[in-house]
């Protein structure tokens, strides 16, 4: 693939149509060809934790459109392939589409799952730990724009050699619990990722209802402590445990 756009969002509550900033990275034949960004106001307004993470204020937010207005703006990039590094980029997209009515539809590939399949050795495939890996430049982590060109440049490098291969719902669970298992630690987007492709599988798997209870619980206020992180992991090994029986 040598046209796509590597796209990466930044929510401002636990909502997952609370998206506050949005990178863009445009890649045609196989070149970097756009880096571009914006800040938006969120629905449901900031949350403190999540302002700790990335550092957007309402301040920075309050005299900007919102995704449905910036919408007519980007629209064309869409027509691409999206690459997100997770999930999440996906879920908060199609949450948006939803809520402003956009009736999107895109190709979207996570080319953290791709990493996992190409780099099985690596100790995990965070965006930082992948760039690091192909030797590329440092860049901000949690600035929209920043972490969708680091995205585009893994993603490019990441094609060398065979095609990714398509995952099934199973695959797809347990390449998203073992990226968080990866490492002694849940960060905030991890738990955002599972707690909405559990909220998509509800009631598709015997040991989701417990797993999502466990996730729900955690982050109903926002915030994501270490007690909860822990609890989670024990969940996650459980339900992979009884997966693979």
């Amino acid at each position: 693939m040598r046209d796509f756009v590597a796209i990466d969002f930044e929510t401002a509550n636990p909502q997952r149509v609370s998206a506050c900033a949005v990178g863009f990275a445009v890649v045609k034949n196989g070149i970097i060809s756009e880096c571009t960004g914006f800040m938006v106001k969120p629905v449901g307004g900031h949350a403190p934790f999540q302002t700790k993470i990335h550092g957007i204020r309402e301040c920075d937010t309050a005299d900007k459109c919102d995704f449905g207005a910036l919408f007519p703006s980007v629209e064309h990039l869409f027509d691409l392939p999206v690459i997100g590094h997770s999930l999440f980029d996906k879920q908060v997209l199609n949450a948006l589409s939803g809520h402003f009515d956009l009736q999107l539809k895109f190709e979207y590939t996570d080319s953290a799952s791709v990493a996992k399949q190409k780099l099985p050795n690596l100790k995990n495939h965070k965006l930082k730990t992948l760039a690091k890996h192909f030797s590329l430049p440092k860049f901000k982590h949690h600035d929209a724009t920043e972490d969708a060109q680091a995205c585009a440049e893994i993603f490019l490098r990441l094609q060398v050699g065979n095609e990714e291969r398509p995952q099934d719902q199973s695959q797809e669970f347990e390449s998203l619990a073992t990226a968080i298992l990866d490492d002694d630690e849940v960060d905030y987007k991890e738990a955002c990722e599972l707690l909405y492709w559990l909220e998509d599988h509800e009631g598709e798997s015997a040991e989701f209802g417990p797993l999502l209870a466990v996730v729900k619980t955690s982050l109903e206020d926002g915030v994501l402590d270490e007690i909860e992180g822990d609890a989670m992991r024990a969940m996650l090994i459980l339900a992979l445990h009884n997966r693979n029986r």
